[in-house]
Parts: C-alpha cells; structure tokens; sequence
C-alpha cells in the first residue's frame, strides 16, 4: 500500500497517468504546490513510454500537456523502453516485477489479462531501471490507484526494492509538499 507519512522524500517520482488526471491543471492548488516542490527542492520526474502512450490518448481530457512538457523541460524524462533484464543487486529483474505485478492486477480488477493494459505494471520495471542506473537511493511511484498500488507493494515486498520502490498515494504527497 501507499505510505502514510513519505519522508525523507524521494529524489526521484515516477507519475502515473491516474496521478497527473487528479492533480489538475495550471489553476489547481494541488498542482502549484506539485510544481513549486518538484522544482524548489530539485526533484526528478519521469514518465514511462506506456504512459506517455495513455497521456496522448487522453489530450483533450489533461488540462496540461505533459510530454510536450518532457520535450521541453530538463526535469522531466521520458523512459521508452523497459529493459526486462535488468536487476539491482539480488532484486527481481524488471520483467519478472512487470509480469507479477501484471498478474495481481488481473486478479484484482478481476479482467482478461490480455485486455487489461501494462501501464500500472511498467512503473515498478522502470524504477528499477531508474534504480540501477542513477543514484536514487529510493525512488516514488505517485498516482491515485488503489489496485495498483496494492499490486506493486505485494511483488515488491520482502525484496531488495522493499524501501527503495516507493508507492505514494498523491494526496500523502500533497499533504508532504505543502508541509515543507
């Protein structure tokens, strides 16, 4: 599950598309507080290529442009390709966490797991990228999805990224932000 009280803040937040429909747009309080932190206290943010795919889609439905932001800011990254290889240390290798995480989900939303899309199971796979190729000790997932979340805090649990993959409902880091 997500973490009632995030601190130390991640250095480095992966958005979920749920998480960037819920903060709003430019007249939205919990938007400025979003960007007044992400840029006053230097943080990194990333977008995976699954949810730069959903965040094109839903264009008219965004009050703000996301990927166009990614193209033209330095704060913002777009991560296209997840490479399933990939593992820290004795962790699970990023397939293996976007195939389970996958799996929990059909269960949950109780779908077709052919219908149901990867978005939600790419973001752990991309943390741990991000993970083994910066120096992000820990690494926030933020967005607004209860399944979700659930899904990725069981595959994570009781390995090396338990701690390091971090699940952050939006509200807690609203809540954070505007403390700080």
């Amino acid at each position: 599950m997500s973490e009632a009280h995030p601190s130390p803040f991640p250095t480095a937040l992966i958005l979920d598309t749920s998480f960037l429909r819920t903060i709003g747009g430019t007249g939205n309080d919990s938007y400025q507080t979003f960007i007044h932190y992400v840029q006053s206290e230097e943080r990194e943010l990333y977008l995976s290529g699954r949810v730069v795919e959903e965040l094109t889609e839903q264009r008219g439905y965004l009050s703000i442009d996301w990927v166009d932001r990614a193209d033209t800011t330095e704060w913002i990254t777009i991560i296209d390709d997840v490479q399933p290889g990939v593992r820290v240390h004795d962790g699970p290798r990023a397939g293996h966490v976007m195939d389970r995480v996958h799996e929990r989900l059909v269960t949950f939303e109780q779908t077709d797991p052919n219908i149901l899309r990867k978005t939600d199971s790419e973001l752990p796979a991309v943390t741990v990228m991000l993970l083994g190729s910066t120096s992000h000790e820990s690494i926030g997932i933020l967005m607004d999805d209860r399944n979700a979340e659930r899904a990725i805090a069981g595959v994570i649990k009781n390995t090396y990224y338990e701690g390091r993959i971090r699940i952050i409902d939006i509200w807690e880091a609203i809540e954070y932000m505007e403390s700080q």
